[in-house]
């Protein structure tokens, strides 16, 4: 419990400070920010979150490249793919890669290479288990900010945080909608089930 704190506490720090970072133009054109998931390296046991966010500007060039208005809008493929602050990278971040680290190893989801080799298909059930946790992390860690009106005193309003890979499929849509208030994340849960 204590190394979840651990870890949320230094999330929920690294947003605040990335948000505050923005520019007042873009504050005013920004409608949704990115928590972008990745393993590093491709290696489950290195999950980051890449924080960005995109503009109407940006939906608006993008539009007649795009299928339509909600792709330009919602796929993260015609973003702006700006970086604030990657959270727990190893370079980046690297308090926040330890506290990952301790945070998998109290939860019982770390395993070294040689476990790998060991056991290659427990390590794979692990894998889910760890990305699944570390994403639940994020999600509690956005549901507070926006409950605390952290987001809204930050950006002057409302705004989705979503919390995403670059593909989209229902599990994506699940926990942004446990994430954020419903009405700010109805369009984009639409979108996904619809087009993602």
């Amino acid at each position: 419990m204590r190394q979840t704190m651990k870890l949320s506490t230094h999330l929920r720090c690294e947003l605040i400070k990335a948000l505050s970072s923005i520019s007042a133009d873009d504050r005013a054109d920004l409608y949704v920010i990115s928590l972008w998931v990745q393993d590093l390296d491709d290696d489950p046991r290195r999950p980051s979150i890449t924080v960005g966010f995109n503009t109407e500007r940006q939906v608006a060039e993008c539009t007649p490249r795009a299928s339509g208005p909600n792709e330009a809008r919602w796929n993260f493929a015609f973003w702006l793919q700006n970086s604030l602050v990657e959270v727990c990278g190893e370079r980046s971040d690297t308090l926040g890669a330890s506290l990952r680290q301790a945070w998998a190893t109290v939860r019982g989801i770390w395993y070294s290479d040689e476990d790998q080799d060991r056991d290659f298909e427990a390590t794979l059930k692990l894998d889910e288990a760890l990305t699944d946790e570390f994403v639940g992390v994020a999600v509690q860690v956005v549901k507070e900010l926006h409950a605390s009106g952290e987001i809204t005193r930050i950006l002057g309003r409302p705004v989705p945080v979503l919390i995403h890979e670059l593909e989209y499929y229902e599990k994506i849509a699940l926990q942004n909608e446990a994430a954020n208030p419903p009405a700010l994340v109805e369009a984009f849960a639409n979108w996904v089930r619809t087009e993602g």
